[in-house]
């Protein structure tokens, strides 16, 4: 009972990068956005194609998000933070800092902001060298 919405750049240029790893970071901040958004909240993927060049792709959600250090800790392998108990025991722990590995490997960029209460924002951002011409 959580609202998943799209708002996907119908323009977007392809990318380089390995399509494996690319699938595993959607599906890891995909899953970790619906995991952690209780009943009734709302989880948004988007694409945007900027005028630099650059391509983002971006989960963001209303879930119960996390404190600066809950998410320093978050970032860190095989350390789980914040939510229930239930949840937790649900994960490895590996999620985040697995995804940003895999952005970092494919040469993008990685970033992360949460607030309790609100919910979480991600963004990977391809830069225009990773972008083919359309």
């Amino acid at each position: 009972r959580i609202i998943v919405r799209t708002a996907l750049d119908p323009d977007l240029p392809a990318i380089v990068a390995d399509q494996r790893a690319a699938k595993q970071i959607a599906i890891n901040l995909l899953s970790n956005a619906i995991r952690f958004t209780p009943e009734g909240g709302q989880v948004v993927v988007s694409t945007r194609y900027l005028t630099d060049g650059s391509v983002t792709l971006r989960f963001r959600d209303t879930g119960v998000g996390m404190t600066k250090e809950e998410l320093e800790g978050a970032l860190r392998p095989f350390k789980q933070v914040g939510a229930s108990e239930e949840l937790r025991a649900n994960g490895t722990g590996l999620g985040l800092p697995l995804t940003r590995a895999l952005v970092e490997a494919n040469r993008a960029d990685f970033e992360i902001s949460s607030t309790p209460g609100e919910g979480t924002d991600v963004e990977i951002v391809f830069p225009a060298p990773r972008v083919l011409s359309q």
